[in-house]
């Protein structure tokens, strides 16, 4: 293989990864901001994965999570991926979803897991709280918001 073929494809490549890298979900929503909603329980941040996807866990002081944040970049067709996911929901669940507007390009709640989850562009976001007293539609849309203001 020449050379110049070897530096291209890895060009190429590192292009490549480079698109499909997310914000860090752990820097997308502060603490204090999470306190807010979460009535001061969360005392630390954990990362739980890197890379795409990227996910991120706010923890109380015994270490259980109250917020879990997961974003993931997809390269094409955000849409399809959005609706692909939701699709997955509903048949795992046997739920339907509720659709929520003023959140991201476009967003849903689904009871059955207490998720919710919006697409902004090419990044698919997906946030969960574990506490029982923020397991609603409500709080978990209102960290979506708070999340998507920080996204570009």
């Amino acid at each position: 293989m020449k050379p110049t073929t070897l530096v291209a494809l890895l060009a190429s490549a590192a292009a490549t990864t480079a698109l499909a890298a997310p914000p860090d979900a752990c820097s997308v929503i502060s603490i204090d901001e999470v306190n807010t909603i979460a009535g001061g329980a969360a005392t630390k941040i954990s990362p739980r994965k890197s890379g795409n996807p990227t996910e991120c866990a706010f923890e109380d002081s015994r270490r259980a999570a109250v917020l879990v944040v997961r974003i993931r970049e997809v390269q094409y067709a955000a849409e399809n991926e959005l609706q692909y996911e939701r699709e997955n929901l509903e048949k795992i669940y046997r739920r339907k979803v509720e659709w929520v507007d003023s959140v991201g390009d476009r967003a849903f709640w689904l009871e059955a897991n207490k998720s919710g989850m919006f697409r902004k562009g090419k990044l698919l976001v997906t946030v969960t709280f574990s506490r029982p007293k923020n397991t609603n539609r409500v709080d978990t849309m209102q960290v979506a918001r708070l999340i998507e203001s920080h996204l570009k």
